[in-house]
């Protein structure tokens, strides 16, 4: 019986990815999509990812600190400041503003303002339920593009996106199964 159930699991994750891949394939701008299953259920995780703060804790080897600007509530148009290793809270190395947001289906997506090489950049994050205590969480960044600049090449930021993208989904695996 456990068998079939991480079977069923196993063969829903890929259906979900797949479609979720398919959406985004029509589109020719750059993508990065990175995913996770979680043993916890798919509230718990939420309730944690909805709140938009301490994203610090999900990127420490990118982030120092981030916060909502001006004490807001999460929802849409929430900006969110992020300060990398180094700079203290109040210098931002770059600003996201949400600009979808809907508690019922886990989901949120925010657009970066500043202080990246890229324009009309959408990262999002989503959170399925998979039944039996656990879920999947997906983030994506999409609808991009590069700005050349001195500091950084396409390339390396695309490593450093892949690599943002990885050790959040290691530090939301390790956030919720810890307690498990």
């Amino acid at each position: 019986m456990k068998k079939l159930k991480t079977i069923k699991t196993l063969l829903f994750s890929i259906i979900i990815l797949t479609t979720i891949h398919q959406s985004y394939a029509q589109d020719a701008s750059p993508i990065i999509q990175k995913s996770v299953v979680i043993n916890a259920s798919a509230d718990e995780v939420w309730g944690r990812l909805r709140l938009l703060d301490k994203v610090e804790e999900l990127v420490p080897d990118f982030l120092e600190t981030s916060w909502l600007v001006d004490g807001q509530k999460p929802g849409v148009g929430t900006k969110r400041s992020c300060a990398a290793p180094g700079m203290k809270k109040g210098e931002a190395s770059y600003t996201e503003q949400v600009i979808e947001y809907n508690d019922h289906q886990r989901y949120y997506s925010y657009a970066i303002l500043e202080g990246v090489p890229a324009k009309n950049m959408i990262n999002s994050f989503k959170v399925i339920d998979l039944g039996y205590h656990k879920c999947m969480v997906v983030w994506s960044s999409s609808n991009w593009t590069f700005i050349k600049n001195p500091n950084m090449t396409k390339d390396q930021f695309m490593g450093f996106l892949n690599s943002a993208g990885d050790q959040m989904m290691a530090q939301l695996y390790k956030l919720h199964n810890e307690k498990s």
